[in-house]
């Protein structure tokens, strides 16, 4: 599978995630660039800064670049999957149960949880 398909899945199944259920989109994302895209610790924590937290953390992320720990390419990408699909999430939300929600939520939380800690 090459990169651009790659950064488009994560930053739209993020979106969705984030969109829906709120939270998640950060891990989602550092989690997907370890596992799938298979960048390092510092890359993925430098990348997932940019896209998540641009607005907030810039600051921090300005240093994970100077050190070279941003894929400047791949935060782009996966920021237009996350802007779009977390909008399209947003919507699912609204129509959502909220036990529906909860549970997707735990779900996500719990599965986020076994992949880090055995995987």
């Amino acid at each position: 599978m090459s990169d651009l398909l790659i950064y488009i899945l994560i930053g739209s199944i993020a979106g969705l995630v984030m969109g829906t259920i709120g939270i998640g989109g950060g891990a989602i994302i550092i989690v997907s660039l370890l596992y799938v895209a298979h960048f390092h610790q510092k890359l993925a924590q430098g990348t997932t800064l940019l896209i998540i937290a641009a607005p907030v953390s810039l600051l921090a992320a300005y240093n994970y670049y100077r050190k070279g720990f941003v894929d400047v390419k791949a935060a782009v990408i996966i920021m237009i999957g996350f802007l779009i699909f977390s909008f399209m999430g947003s919507q699912l939300a609204a129509i959502l149960p909220k036990e529906a929600l909860k549970m997707i939520l735990g779900i996500g939380l719990i599965l986020m949880g076994f992949k880090m800690i055995f995987f």
